[in-house]
């Protein structure tokens, strides 16, 4: 015979069918799906080298914009057919493009196959964030995003580490082909353990909700956001990519490379005090303090560029303030979408993910590191008076309402 806490539970477990397993598995992926992209950033010059000529478009501007590109897609269609069934789909579209790329023999095959990978990877961070939401019970909800928000942000220093050790003891193509091995276990492990939660009817057509994020995208306070946001993983990507490079001339080989790649990762769990922070300061304030931060860091880079301790400690401090900036502007997105969180969190990917492709491409312009350092410092505050002007508009507009 059944209690009433048994129903009660019963009911609570079919609301919120996200187990602590499946919401491991789904953290674990999020690390590697985010790893495909900042792989690139270490594995320019080998496999530059075995291909022949500038692979830079190819393995990192060609990723990062069908990435950027497949957050406007996939949000809307994970709304019109569920969260399982996009994850899904586009697990499986990246494992075999992963695999893929570990057999392409020219740059425009490899360009071709980073592009299905960063399109089929831009399914993951948004609908895994909406499913957290949606299908954990609400005490364990807060510690499952900032779980994943994590991840993401740890994929910016393990996947360039991981990529520049793998290439080193075997080979390039072993990077891509040992990621699609871990993505194809991720891929049963989320077939397993991730259940659909339960759905509203579906009243509006797929083509009301691509209309809806063109509308969003338009709203001036999302656009001086997007002004700010762009400037994060450029500049995130393009000080990485340039830095291989010039601590060759400090002196480093490969292998050492690695261990100040490495420093940059304790900074990346800043992440965990953006939420207490932002009850006590306001989402907005911490957001210009990590792109504030940020600056300095660069500034400190700069200065500091022909010291390996100086640029150590510099990089940490850089990396601590776009820490801060994420999860804070990922935040601002969804509150100036509204209602729209959902649409907000696929202009938010997109305009992040734009700022993604461009960085390698700065990074390649030809100009000293040093040169590189103080430009995207000067981004970095132009992001805080980008900022500056949205609080403004927002407290108008609160204050009108």
């Amino acid at each position: 015979m059944s209690t009433p806490m048994a129903g009660h539970a019963k009911s609570a477990s079919t609301a919120h069918p996200a187990s602590t397993g499946a919401v491991v598995v789904l953290v674990t992926t999020a690390l590697f799906v985010l790893t495909q992209l900042y792989a690139a950033i270490p594995l320019i010059g080998p496999v530059g080298q075995d291909l022949g000529g500038d692979v830079t478009f190819a393995l990192s501007t060609a990723f990062s914009c069908s990435y950027a590109v497949g957050f406007l897609v996939w949000g809307p269609l994970a709304d019109q057919y569920g969260r399982r069934r996009i994850l899904l789909i586009g697990l499986a579209a990246l494992t075999v493009a992963t695999f893929g790329a570990a057999t392409a023999s020219s740059v425009p095959v490899l360009a071709a196959l980073r592009g299905m990978q960063g399109f089929a990877a831009a399914s993951f961070a948004p609908v895994a964030l909406a499913y957290l939401v949606e299908a954990t019970p609400p005490r364990r909800r807060a510690v499952a995003i900032g779980a994943m928000s994590t991840a993401f942000l740890v994929a910016g220093i393990l996947g360039q580490v991981l990529a520049s050790a793998i290439a080193l003891t075997l080979d390039w193509p072993w990077v891509f082909a040992l990621c699609g091995i871990v993505l194809a276990v991720c891929l049963t492990a989320v077939a397993l353990l991730v259940l659909e939660p339960p759905r509203p009817a579906v009243t509006q057509g797929l083509g009301d909700r691509f209309v809806s994020l063109v509308r969003v995208a338009a709203m001036p306070r999302v656009l001086l956001l997007a002004a700010a946001h762009v400037t994060l993983l450029l500049g995130f990507v393009a000080m990485y990519t340039g830095l291989g490079p010039h601590l060759g001339t400090l002196g480093l080989d490969a292998s050492q490379v690695i261990w100040l790649r490495l420093v940059g990762l304790p900074g990346m769990f800043a992440s965990l005090a953006v939420g207490p922070l932002s009850r006590r300061l306001g989402t907005g304030v911490v957001a210009r303090l990590g792109f504030t931060i940020a600056a300095v860091g660069l500034v400190a880079e700069a200065l500091l560029s022909s010291s390996l301790i100086g640029v150590a400690v510099a990089s940490l401090g850089y990396v601590i303030g776009v820490a801060f900036a994420v999860p804070a502007m990922i935040t601002l997105f969804g509150e100036a979408a509204a209602p729209h969180r959902a649409t907000g969190m696929a202009l938010n990917g997109f305009v992040l993910f734009i700022g993604a492709s461009i960085g390698p491409l700065a990074a390649g312009l030809p100009v000293a590191f040093l040169t590189l350092l103080w430009g995207l410092a000067a981004l970095a505050v132009a992001a805080v008076i980008a900022l500056t002007v949205f609080t403004r508009i927002t407290g108008r507009q609160e204050a009108e309402a």
